[in-house]
């Protein structure tokens, strides 16, 4: 793995630290409710659609609609600001959504309290999108435990260090992101709502690592 390659997988490993402790924050204080996919919060968008709740299906379709704008965000800011990292816009998102989630009491409806969080994820989703040549989210696990596990068994069969490779970078994706779920487990028994703000270590760290990756580029 040569320098760009090495500086770009640490920033993104330590953007999945962040993604976890998110997924695992709005988990458990907003009632099992994800705030980093679209999944579960389409299947009950259709369900309160057919008739369940008009109230919940508008609550839902806000939070769809905040996901979609983080993505056409995402997807139209390099167009526009061409020599901006969207890494960067996403750090400050994401600080930004880290201080707003704070202040919404327990008490809010789930979903409609991780609006910031809709929007903030979908935005880190597409900036940290892919590093050292392989496609992965920080966000969530499911394509990376596959990507890891494939990885892994095509190296049993064949030896070939390029699955090798594969396997220990969407395997280090995967405990990176699991250590942020640790990290926020510690954090929301001691501070439960407000332990939002222990996420701006790890954006601390993210932001380092993006900084030096960006500097291994232009050296």
């Amino acid at each position: 793995m040569n320098t760009k390659d090495m500086t770009q997988t640490a920033a993104h490993h330590a953007m999945a630290v962040v993604g976890g402790f998110f997924g695992v924050y709005a988990l458990m204080t907003r009632s099992d409710t994800f705030g980093s996919s679209e999944t579960s919060n389409l299947i009950f968008l259709t369900i309160d659609g057919l008739g369940a709740s008009f109230p919940d299906f508008l609550i839902r379709l806000g939070a769809t609609l905040c996901y979609i704008a983080g993505i056409v965000f995402a997807t139209l800011m390099p167009k526009y600001l061409k020599r901006t990292d969207l890494r960067y816009l996403s750090l400050l998102i994401d600080f930004a959504a880290c201080l707003l989630l704070a202040q919404i009491p327990g008490d809010v409806n789930p979903v409609l309290a991780l609006y910031p969080m809709f929007f903030a994820t979908a935005v880190q989703w597409l900036s940290y999108t892919q590093a050292a040549g392989y496609n992965s989210a920080t966000i969530f696990s499911t394509n990376n435990l596959r990507q890891c596990f494939a990885g892994l068994t095509e190296y049993l069969y064949s030896r070939e260090e390029k699955h090798l490779a594969r396997f220990l970078f969407y395997g280090g994706t995967l405990l990176c992101f699991h250590a942020g779920v640790v990290y926020c487990w510690f954090c929301m028994k001691l501070w439960g709502i407000k332990s939002i703000y222990a996420c701006l270590l790890p954006l601390a760290v993210g932001f380092i690592m993006t900084l030096r990756d960006s500097g291994s580029s232009h050296s």
